[in-house]
């Protein structure tokens, strides 16, 4: 006899370390002889976490071009049910794109929920370093929050806040949930994954995408390394998300680039295939040459 599939839903807001949780709970399942299943959903046109998370051992399906709680809501179910019909049993992680409302993913896949499938957890990763500094994106932020059964404070190590203020204050917006302070999202993932949501469904209609623009484009010249560098300080606050892949001048191999709300890290990315340099930008509405402009500029003159 089978046993039932778990669906796992991941969320939390756009930088706040979910891939990072996915690839813990990814490996932690292989490292128990488990073959996991991951859905990655990609509000813009192009997967970079698929990218990242790349494993010659992983299945990943992926939605991109659009947000899987409201515009792709109809792409979740049939590639979920399709993953039920063909490999039931075992756990399958969704990770939403980070400006989704786990509520409409959990509207999109209760339908499957029954005798062969059950929702295992919804796990919300919070970036305590942006406590208070949520801004304009801050109801989105709440939302996200209220719909989880585990908040994981991510990023404790970088901020100036008290860590039981910020759990107090996260517990006012969902005193249900279990909070577990982490760094890189390191936890404890066989007690996370135990039992199954409380979380219900309800009947709100939920739209988030319709407050977010994403654009991507490639890359073929490589970049000045210091002029890219000054560029991404100097972007535009609607700017809440830029990720990708790049090539500089002067240097070997492709980087990757991870930028969220002033913190911007540039590492080398391992990979033996070839990749395209393409960046992925997610803000709130701005015309795209406002952004673009700048980078122009970082663009070296020997091609």
């Amino acid at each position: 006899m089978v046993d039932k599939t778990r669906i796992v839903i991941l969320s939390g807001f756009l930088g706040s370390g979910k891939t990072t949780l996915l690839k813990r709970l990814v490996d932690w399942e292989f490292g128990h002889g488990r073959q996991p299943r991951v859905i990655m959903s990609e509000f813009g046109d192009f997967d970079v976490d698929g990218k990242i998370l790349a494993d010659e051992r992983l299945q990943v399906s992926s939605v991109v071009g659009g947000c899987i709680c409201c515009s792709n809501r109809n792409e979740l179910f049939d590639t979920l049910n399709l993953i039920v019909k063909k490999t039931p049993g075992g756990n399958v992680f969704i990770e939403t794109t980070g400006v989704g409302d786990p509520a409409g993913v959990l509207q999109a896949v209760a339908p499957l929920a029954g005798p062969a499938v059950k929702i295992n957890k919804i796990l919300v990763v919070y970036d305590a370093s942006q406590h208070g500094a949520e801004g304009q994106d801050k109801i989105l932020i709440e939302k996200q929050l209220m719909t989880s059964d585990i908040i994981i404070l991510n990023k404790t190590d970088l901020t100036d806040h008290n860590i039981e203020k910020i759990k107090a204050d996260v517990a006012g917006i969902n005193p249900l949930a279990e909070i577990i302070p982490a760094v890189q999202c390191e936890i404890d993932i066989a007690k996370v994954l135990e039992g199954e949501t409380a979380c219900f469904v309800t009947d709100e209609h939920i739209d988030t995408a319709s407050a977010y623009r994403s654009f991507a484009f490639k890359l073929e010249p490589r970049l000045i390394r210091p002029k890219f560098e000054s560029w991404l300080k100097t972007l535009p606050p609607e700017v809440v998300r830029l990720k990708g892949f790049v090539r500089f001048a002067g240097e070997n191999g492709i980087f990757e680039v991870q930028v969220s709300r002033g913190q911007n890290i540039i590492s080398p990315f391992n990979t033996l295939r070839w990749m395209d340099a393409t960046l992925v930008v997610i803000s709130h509405p701005v015309p795209a040459e406002k952004i673009l402009d700048g980078l122009k500029a970082c663009i070296s003159p020997n091609q």
